[in-house]
């Protein structure tokens, strides 16, 4: 994985200097939003400018407005691109990397990213996901050359961040469970070394958890911990299978069709979140049928996690219509050529069955 540097700490702004000093000669673009500007760009910039660094910031206005990473956003950043931009630094989280990401993969620029919360597990990945004509694509790019954590910063993001990034992590472990039986039943690439790894980073996460509604700082580090490592899990194993299972899917088709409806929806990790416990209860309902071998969490396992730090549990709290929610379990799993259990309790002929009975559990 092409990432140089990888700095997880508490007030790491030296940290920062230091691992821009190879462009200190050129100069930098610095994006950012006007929430994660106020939360440390402003402090990174003046810093930088103190140290002799050349840079331009551009600041995304977003207001009482969500940034999008669309065509938009894309060609605004572009258009901030100067002859003589060498290097582009983003101070932000999911979206803003996404942009960034993209822009300095199609115009041959290296990137960093100074995190602004805990929110994702994308850091570390190559991949940006975007909206374009009004529809949800992952473009692939390239890994950030350094990557700075800051946990002084992170602990103070809003908590809906903080919940969404928890809500990721507990996505592992259906996503590891899916890994294995497709592992079983169709003798998919399994490496029980990255898993091993994921798991641990996992259950470090949940062990601290009662600490992150608090914000407890050594809750925020097991917490980013895991979301860092299990991106890295993902170049590692060159699939996404480790990080990424029946639990994505349903959050990614929910979240696609808002974007094509025009409609805002809720962050990915709380959709993920809430995708866990629905897996957790297919899995549940189809384990008399599984082959051997196969762990799972249970659902009252996963939303009691989700409670502990007040994040959504159901897909009514994300607004999610029963239809929709009926729709994305009987076909969520045709997006991508990826097996997972609902493709499983489909072979089976359950998974029309299991779906009216788990609707019923959560909508009526």
């Amino acid at each position: 994985m092409d990432i140089d540097k990888l700095v997880v700490g508490s007030n790491i702004l030296d940290e920062v200097v230091m691992g821009l000093d190879p462009f200190r000669d050129g100069k930098l673009l610095v994006l950012s939003d006007t929430n994660t500007y106020g939360a440390c760009g402003e402090i990174v910039i003046e810093r930088l400018l103190d140290e002799g660094f050349h840079l331009k910031s551009f600041v995304f206005e977003t207001g009482s407005s969500i940034l999008l990473p669309d065509e938009r956003s894309l060609g605004r950043a572009l258009l901030e691109i100067e002859p003589d931009t060498s290097f582009i630094l983003v101070v932000g989280s999911g979206v803003l990397n996404d942009i960034a990401r993209i822009v300095s993969y199609r115009t041959g620029k290296r990137f960093a990213v100074v995190a602004t919360a805990p929110s994702m597990d994308g850091y570390t990945s190559v991949g940006s996901s975007l909206i374009v004509g009004r529809t949800k694509t992952t473009y692939y790019s390239h890994y950030p050359c350094a990557i700075f954590a800051d946990i002084s910063v992170m602990k103070n993001a809003p908590m809906i961040m903080i919940q969404a990034g928890y809500g990721d992590v507990l996505g592992k472990l259906t996503a590891l469970a899916d890994w294995n039986l497709t592992r079983i039943v169709n003798n998919e690439y399994y490496c029980d070394t990255i898993a091993k790894l994921v798991q641990k980073g996992v259950d470090k996460c949940l062990a601290s958890a009662d600490g992150l509604p608090g914000r407890d700082e050594q809750s925020i580090r097991f917490l980013i911990d895991a979301l860092i490592l299990t991106g890295l899990s993902i170049g590692l194993a060159g699939v996404s299978r480790p990080a990424s299972g029946t639990e994505h899917q349903l959050a990614h088709y929910w979240e696609i069709k808002a974007v094509e409806a025009g409609e805002e929806h809720a962050l990915h990790g709380n959709a993920v979140g809430v995708g866990t416990v629905v897996t957790a209860m297919l899995y549940e309902l189809v384990s008399e049928m599984l082959p051997e071998n196969i762990e799972f969490p249970k659902a009252d396992f996963v939303r009691s996690l989700l409670e502990k730090v007040g994040a959504f549990t159901s897909p009514k709290d994300l607004g999610i219509s029963r239809e929709l929610f009926v729709d994305s379990m009987l076909n969520a799993m045709n997006m991508k050529d990826k097996y997972t259990v609902l493709r499983f309790c489909a072979q089976q002929g359950k998974l029309e069955e299991f779906t009216d009975i788990i609707t019923r559990r959560l909508y009526d």
